[in-house]
């Protein structure tokens, strides 16, 4: 399947990736930063989508297509929140063999490491499920999975 450029929302990253490091990914869930600038809300949401659904290929050894299903709980910010460093959290909830439920957040970054202010409440919070389907004629898993193991390396090893 082709994503034509054309049909997607004008302020869309060209890179699409939403991600800039993935710094902990484990059987618990994942985190990961981006530094938005001044980004809409809806690349918030993609990015919680980006990093439970690449949480849920790695939890099954990049064997399986993961796709965001459903968004159950979404607070919707006001457009200007998300600028600057931010902390993305998925943490896992539940799983099944064809699902998995995550708590997702954003949260603000402080600009001074190890300033004594309290931390920032999350920007934006959802409740997320990422359908998992065996690769198949749709979903090329010889492509697919080499390619998201190429992104998961890349975001883990990125300063």
């Amino acid at each position: 399947m082709t994503l034509f450029r054309h049909a997607l929302p004008e302020e869309t990253p060209a890179r699409f990736l939403l991600l800039d490091r993935v710094d902990r990914c484990d059987a618990a869930g994942a985190t990961g930063r981006r530094a938005f600038a001044g980004a809409p809300p809806w690349q918030g949401l993609e990015a919680m989508a980006q990093l439970a659904a690449l949480h849920a290929r790695w939890s099954s050894g990049f064997s399986l297509h993961a796709f965001l299903l459903t968004v159950q709980e979404c607070n919707w910010p006001p457009a200007d929140v998300l600028h600057g460093p931010s902390r993305i959290r998925a943490d896992l909830l539940a799983q099944s063999e064809r699902a998995a439920t995550y708590a997702t957040t954003i949260t603000p970054i402080p600009q001074v490491p190890g300033a004594d202010t309290p931390p920032a409440p999350p920007s934006m919070a959802a409740t997320l499920i990422i359908g998992r389907t065996a690769y198949d004629t749709r979903f090329n898993g010889d492509v697919l999975a080499a390619r998201y193991r190429e992104i998961f390396a890349w975001l883990t090893t990125t300063p």
